[in-house]
Protein backbone atom coordinates (compact mmCIF):
# COMPACT_ATOMS: atom_id res chain seq x y z
CA UNK A 1 0.00 0.00 0.00
CA UNK A 2 1.77 3.46 -1.34
CA UNK A 3 1.34 6.45 1.41
CA UNK A 4 -1.57 8.93 0.90
CA UNK A 5 -1.31 11.63 -1.46
CA UNK A 6 -2.85 14.72 -2.54
CA UNK A 7 -5.80 14.75 -5.03
CA UNK A 8 -6.22 17.72 -6.21
CA UNK A 9 -10.22 17.43 -7.12
CA UNK A 10 -11.06 15.06 -3.85
CA UNK A 11 -8.34 15.60 -1.20
CA UNK A 12 -6.90 13.33 0.37
CA UNK A 13 -7.00 9.63 -0.73
CA UNK A 14 -4.82 5.77 -1.13
CA UNK A 15 -3.74 4.48 -3.89
CA UNK A 16 -2.46 0.70 -4.42
CA UNK A 17 0.48 0.16 -6.78
CA UNK A 18 -0.43 -2.80 -8.97
CA UNK A 19 1.88 -4.79 -10.95
CA UNK A 20 1.12 -4.88 -14.60
CA UNK A 21 2.37 -6.35 -17.41
CA UNK A 22 2.08 -5.41 -21.33
CA UNK A 23 2.03 -8.69 -24.03
CA UNK A 24 5.37 -7.97 -24.85
CA UNK A 25 6.89 -8.60 -21.33
CA UNK A 26 7.61 -5.24 -19.84
CA UNK A 27 6.40 -4.95 -16.17
CA UNK A 28 5.34 -1.75 -14.71
CA UNK A 29 3.36 -0.83 -11.81
CA UNK A 30 0.17 0.82 -11.60
CA UNK A 31 -1.61 3.41 -9.19
CA UNK A 32 -4.93 2.43 -8.56
CA UNK A 33 -7.34 4.77 -6.06
CA UNK A 34 -8.83 2.74 -3.58
CA UNK A 35 -10.77 3.21 -0.06
CA UNK A 36 -9.77 0.97 2.80
CA UNK A 37 -12.18 -1.20 4.06
CA UNK A 38 -9.42 -3.12 6.53
CA UNK A 39 -7.89 -6.06 7.22
CA UNK A 40 -6.20 -5.64 3.73
CA UNK A 41 -9.37 -5.40 2.01
CA UNK A 42 -10.07 -1.98 -0.37
CA UNK A 43 -13.01 -0.66 -3.09
CA UNK A 44 -11.55 0.24 -6.06
CA UNK A 45 -12.50 3.90 -6.71
CA UNK A 46 -11.47 4.31 -9.91
CA UNK A 47 -11.49 1.89 -12.56
CA UNK A 48 -7.65 1.41 -13.76
CA UNK A 49 -6.14 2.01 -17.28
CA UNK A 50 -3.52 -0.81 -17.23
CA UNK A 51 -4.46 -3.54 -14.60
CA UNK A 52 -6.78 -6.19 -15.37
CA UNK A 53 -9.85 -7.83 -13.32
CA UNK A 54 -11.65 -5.12 -11.73
CA UNK A 55 -13.18 -2.27 -12.20
CA UNK A 56 -14.65 1.14 -9.95
CA UNK A 57 -16.58 -0.25 -7.17
CA UNK A 58 -15.49 -3.55 -6.72
CA UNK A 59 -14.30 -4.79 -3.42
CA UNK A 60 -10.70 -6.50 -3.49
CA UNK A 61 -8.27 -7.98 -0.95
CA UNK A 62 -4.63 -7.79 -1.75
CA UNK A 63 -2.87 -11.06 -1.19
CA UNK A 64 0.70 -10.46 -0.21
CA UNK A 65 2.17 -14.51 -0.85
CA UNK A 66 2.34 -14.48 -4.48
CA UNK A 67 1.16 -10.88 -4.41
CA UNK A 68 -1.93 -10.87 -6.26
CA UNK A 69 -5.75 -9.32 -5.92
CA UNK A 70 -8.82 -11.38 -4.55
CA UNK A 71 -12.24 -9.87 -5.66
CA UNK A 72 -14.78 -10.04 -2.64
CA UNK A 73 -17.50 -8.63 -4.29
CA UNK A 74 -18.18 -7.32 -7.63
CA UNK A 75 -20.18 -3.73 -7.99
CA UNK A 76 -21.24 -3.67 -10.88
CA UNK A 77 -19.27 -2.06 -13.12
CA UNK A 78 -17.59 -2.61 -16.50
CA UNK A 79 -14.31 -1.00 -16.70
CA UNK A 80 -13.36 -0.52 -20.87
CA UNK A 81 -9.77 0.60 -21.05
CA UNK A 82 -10.03 2.36 -24.88
CA UNK A 83 -6.00 3.17 -26.39
CA UNK A 84 -5.87 5.38 -29.15
CA UNK A 85 -3.71 7.33 -31.51
CA UNK A 86 -4.44 10.46 -33.92
CA UNK A 87 -7.92 10.27 -33.22
CA UNK A 88 -9.98 13.23 -33.23
CA UNK A 89 -11.22 15.33 -30.19
CA UNK A 90 -14.55 15.18 -31.78
CA UNK A 91 -14.40 11.64 -32.13
CA UNK A 92 -13.25 11.32 -28.35
CA UNK A 93 -15.98 13.76 -27.04
CA UNK A 94 -18.70 11.70 -28.99
CA UNK A 95 -17.09 8.58 -26.79
CA UNK A 96 -17.60 10.36 -23.55
CA UNK A 97 -21.02 11.66 -24.64
CA UNK A 98 -22.05 8.08 -25.85
CA UNK A 99 -20.84 6.42 -22.41
CA UNK A 100 -22.60 8.94 -20.49
CA UNK A 101 -25.83 8.35 -21.98
CA UNK A 102 -25.31 4.95 -21.01
CA UNK A 103 -24.82 6.16 -17.11
CA UNK A 104 -21.24 5.61 -17.39
CA UNK A 105 -18.11 8.06 -16.88
CA UNK A 106 -14.68 8.74 -17.75
CA UNK A 107 -12.27 7.71 -15.00
CA UNK A 108 -9.03 8.58 -16.65
CA UNK A 109 -7.60 9.88 -19.23
CA UNK A 110 -4.05 10.17 -20.76
CA UNK A 111 -2.77 11.17 -23.89
CA UNK A 112 -3.38 8.07 -25.60
CA UNK A 113 -5.78 5.91 -22.97
CA UNK A 114 -9.58 6.66 -22.00
CA UNK A 115 -10.16 4.77 -18.97
CA UNK A 116 -14.31 4.44 -18.78
CA UNK A 117 -16.84 2.88 -16.07
CA UNK A 118 -20.05 1.50 -16.87
CA UNK A 119 -22.99 -0.01 -15.22
CA UNK A 120 -23.52 -3.71 -16.45
CA UNK A 121 -26.62 -2.94 -16.48
CA UNK A 122 -26.50 -0.74 -19.56
CA UNK A 123 -25.98 -3.73 -21.36
CA UNK A 124 -22.71 -5.04 -23.70
CA UNK A 125 -24.30 -4.50 -26.94
CA UNK A 126 -24.94 -0.97 -25.72
CA UNK A 127 -21.57 -0.77 -25.05
CA UNK A 128 -20.19 -1.81 -28.00
CA UNK A 129 -22.33 0.00 -29.72
CA UNK A 130 -20.89 3.09 -28.93
CA UNK A 131 -17.78 2.05 -29.02
CA UNK A 132 -18.12 1.19 -32.60
CA UNK A 133 -18.77 4.73 -33.35
CA UNK A 134 -15.25 4.97 -32.93
CA UNK A 135 -12.63 5.42 -35.79
CA UNK A 136 -11.34 1.85 -37.37
CA UNK A 137 -7.97 3.49 -37.52
CA UNK A 138 -6.09 3.97 -34.19
CA UNK A 139 -7.94 2.65 -31.71
CA UNK A 140 -7.84 -0.84 -29.73
CA UNK A 141 -10.46 -1.23 -26.87
CA UNK A 142 -10.77 -3.69 -24.70
CA UNK A 143 -12.92 -4.64 -21.29
CA UNK A 144 -10.46 -4.58 -18.76
CA UNK A 145 -12.73 -6.60 -16.33
CA UNK A 146 -14.86 -8.99 -18.51
CA UNK A 147 -12.82 -12.10 -19.64
CA UNK A 148 -9.94 -13.54 -17.48
CA UNK A 149 -6.54 -12.46 -18.35
CA UNK A 150 -4.91 -16.06 -18.32
CA UNK A 151 -7.70 -17.76 -20.44
CA UNK A 152 -9.57 -15.47 -22.17
CA UNK A 153 -12.46 -17.00 -21.11
CA UNK A 154 -15.70 -14.81 -19.78
CA UNK A 155 -15.45 -14.27 -16.21
CA UNK A 156 -19.67 -14.00 -16.27
CA UNK A 157 -20.17 -11.99 -13.15
CA UNK A 158 -22.35 -10.34 -14.15
CA UNK A 159 -24.77 -13.23 -15.03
Amino acid sequence: MEPREEDPINGRCDTLLLDVESDDGVKAQERVKVMPLGDDRYKVLLSPGFFQGIAAGDEIKLAHEPPRVDILARGGNVCVQCFHQSVSMEALDELKRGISQLGGRVDGELENLVVLTIPVSAGFEAIESVMANLPDQGVEWMYGNVYDPDSGEPLGWWE
